[in-house]
């Protein structure tokens, strides 16, 4: 339970926010608390829990000698509320705007290794990247949030109606695949996203399936247009 100074001081502070002064608080609390001269005592039914305090006026601190005198019964002070500032919730969402930057910043370094990599299947690293990225923003309903950012990385208009896969490989390509490479890539992924097991790696499926073009007409023949 809070002290009465301590109740004061967060209430003062919630309700006068920025121009809380606390010189001025302090100043206020010590002549409210000059000006008690002496507590009565209190009881209960079985008889007086504790004896009159006296005059304190002249302690360095009269709430020192409240906390250390005999315990006597006090009203519960009200709970006080918590107060939500609009600076912490910009923070959060800071916060996040961030870390989807770097997330895309990410997917961008995946993609200048698949592109600098000789290795035939450097560019399962890269979709397994993007894969993930999609996956997960979709599974907690941010996919919009996610379109919003991605759009805004790249510098293009934002589309509400576009493919997350087909976005997020065309903002973090660099404009380096053409359009029929990344609707290839994006109709493959979405198949995986369909039909792969969760704890399936994204490679194995694709291989067992015949590949990135099998994937992608796989999607095309059995889900057709309009599923994501």
């Amino acid at each position: 339970m809070l002290s009465p100074r301590t109740a004061d001081f967060v209430e003062t502070m919630i309700r006068e926010g920025d121009s809380f002064d606390y010189r001025g608080w302090l100043r206020r609390i010590r002549e409210e608390e000059a000006e008690a001269k002496q507590v009565l005592p209190v009881f209960c039914p079985g008889g007086p829990v504790a004896s009159e305090i006296g005059d304190l006026t002249n302690t360095p601190d009269r709430l020192d000698a409240w906390e250390n005198s005999v315990p006597i019964i006090r009203a519960k002070s009200p709970p006080i509320p918590r107060a939500v500032h609009r600076s912490d919730h910009k923070a959060r969402e800071k916060s996040s705007e961030d870390r989807l930057k770097r997330r895309l910043a990410a997917v961008c370094d995946a993609f200048d290794e698949f592109q600098e990599s000789r290795v035939r299947d450097a560019v399962y690293g890269y979709l397994k990247v993007v894969f993930a990225v999609v996956v997960d923003h979709k599974g907690r309903r941010r996919t919009k949030r996610l379109l919003q950012r991605a759009f805004h990385f790249a510098g293009l208009p934002f589309d509400k109606n576009a493919d997350p896969f087909a976005v997020i490989i065309r903002c973090t390509s660099e404009q380096n695949l053409d359009c029929k490479t990344i609707s290839k890539y994006a109709r493959a992924l979405r198949y995986a996203a369909h039909c792969k097991k969760r704890r399936t790696p994204l490679k194995k499926f694709v291989k067992k399936m015949g590949g990135i073009n099998a994937c992608a007409e796989r999607y095309a023949i059995y889900l057709g247009r309009g599923t994501r």
